[in-house]
């Protein structure tokens, strides 16, 4: 599967939240939350995608939104803070998260 997501559906004014991840590569709960997480995350309209790279212990996952009260919305629901509460407690070494309103995009693919 290609790093790039060519069927993401993105234009401006949508939000991007990165986020930054050291943590083992299997910790143990890590994938039933995981998902648990992305099949709660894809039934909401408006979550666009991800894109995620993974080298060893680190990666970057990049999920798209319609806007910045989908975001907030994610933001605050009670099985992604449970996630959040178990990541820090258990799985990750460290993260980062970067909220980003997109303002322009352009996609190629030969």
């Amino acid at each position: 599967m290609s790093f790039i997501q060519d069927r993401l559906p993105l234009t401006p004014g949508n939000y991007a939240v990165l986020f930054l991840s050291e943590r083992p590569s299997d910790p143990e709960g890590y994938a039933e939350m995981d998902q648990r997480t992305m099949a709660a995350v894809e039934g909401m309209e408006a979550y666009l995608g991800y894109e995620l790279v993974r080298n060893g212990e680190d990666a970057i996952f990049i999920s798209y939104w319609k806007d910045k009260a989908a975001v907030d919305s994610w933001r605050t629901d009670a099985l992604h803070r449970e996630a959040k509460m178990q990541g820090r407690a258990h799985w990750y070494h460290a993260y980062r998260s970067v909220v980003c309103p997109i303002e322009e995009t352009s996609h190629f693919r030969r």
